[in-house]
């Protein structure tokens, strides 16, 4: 009761814990679990929403947190009703994401900072300059960062338009 107390576990993880501490009582564990869902104090799908709301608000993606969950036990079928890769939620943490991680870019990872003289140059068709290749750079390490985080490439192209 005490380890439930503290925060939501998934059912996976509260077997493992009493193997590790009761491996003689290993028999009697489903009906107390059983009970414990009964009773309404044990829940995956109240457990994995719950990691789904703290994970995005970390600013990781859906795919990680599905690898996760998975990790934990939660099964297929409730990590589909729990993440939904098209809600436009996962937009928004994305965005919040870039935002703060380009702060952490050098200048020339915002498409707006480049130069008048860079932007005729690159009309002009000349090679590109060494403001463009920083841009391009700090953009391939800003889609990079987020795929590591987790989110789709599609959901990283259209958070960067």
């Amino acid at each position: 009761m005490d380890l439930l107390a503290r925060r939501e576990h998934s059912r996976a993880e509260v077997v493992a814990k009493l193997q590790q501490k009761f491996p003689e009582l290993v028999q009697h564990f489903d009906e107390v679990l059983d009970q414990l869902e009964q009773d309404g104090l044990l829940s995956d799908e109240r457990f994995a929403e719950a990691y789904v709301r703290y994970r995005r608000s970390r600013g990781f993606g859906p795919l990680l947190i599905r690898q996760e969950l998975r990790g934990k036990g939660i099964d297929a079928t409730l990590l589909e009703a729990v993440i939904d890769l098209r809600a436009e939620e996962w937009l928004d943490t994305l965005r919040d994401l870039i935002a703060r991680k380009r702060r952490t870019l050098p200048c020339g990872s915002e498409p707006s900072s480049r130069s008048n003289s860079a932007q005729d140059q690159s009309r002009a068709g000349l090679a590109p300059t060494n403001s463009q290749d920083a841009e391009l750079k700090a953009r391939q390490k800003l889609c990079r960062f987020c795929l590591s985080r987790g989110f789709t490439s599609d959901q990283i192209a259209r958070a960067m338009r």
